[in-house]
């Protein structure tokens, strides 16, 4: 039977945290997901506390805005989760809870102000499942904030700081299960968490699949 084949295409977590976001990135990334061409997938988007309202388990209009977005999603592969308190540093929180709360071996991920190309999982699924790999990454484009192209990279080689985004991966439970899950780090914790896989066998989509939102200071490589 070949890749396509029903036996074969076993769900896929894709896991996105929010946090004050734009509502037309929110609906740009939501967009993207729904479009995928591989469609066995489950999206567990899981919101940061909110750091701005005051009380605990109280919500901002910014936050209530998210959460009624989100809600009212008729997609069923979306699942919509809300953390009691603030974790901040770029989603560490928000993906070790969608992490513990899950069995998928098959893990993506999808920052709330990028997006997918339509067929981001279902490269990323053949890549990781022909070349037998533990891991798999994919090639970026890069999109300025007044939605003009920058760069396109690819870096069909191991993995290196500056070179892997979190949005650009697929990974195997198992990797979570020997080195850890997302910790909290200063800066890059795709890296951190990446660097920890140093047993991993690794592979590249050697394809343009993920759109990345160039925000001032990101630190991604634009070649």
């Amino acid at each position: 039977m070949k890749l396509g084949d029903s036996a074969f295409r076993e769900k896929i977590l894709i896991v996105m945290p929010t946090y004050h976001s734009r509502m037309e990135w929110l609906e740009r990334s939501v967009n993207s997901v729904i479009s995928q061409t591989y469609d066995n997938i489950e999206c567990m988007v899981v919101k940061d506390g909110c750091r701005h309202a005051g009380d605990f388990l109280t919500e901002c209009d910014s936050c209530r805005e998210t959460s009624l977005f989100f809600r009212s999603i008729p997609d069923k592969r979306f699942s919509f989760f809300k953390l009691p308190t603030n974790l901040g540093a770029a989603g560490w929180g928000p993906r070790n809870f969608a992490l513990m709360n899950s069995h998928h071996d098959l893990i993506c991920y999808l920052d709330d102000d990028n997006w997918y190309e339509p067929d981001h999982i279902e490269r990323l699924y053949e890549t990781i499942m022909e070349r037998e790999s533990d891991m798999a990454y994919t090639g970026t484009r890069l999109w300025s904030s007044d939605m003009r192209v920058i760069s396109e990279r690819v870096h069909p080689h191991a993995p290196r700081q500056g070179y892997v985004d979190t949005s650009e991966i697929m990974h195997r439970r198992k990797l979570i299960d020997s080195h850890g899950g997302w910790r909290k780090v200063p800066k890059g914790n795709d890296w951190d968490m990446v660097s920890r896989w140093n047993d991993a066998r690794w592979s590249h989509t050697n394809a343009v699949t993920l759109n990345f939102y160039v925000r001032e200071g990101c630190g991604i490589h634009r070649l």
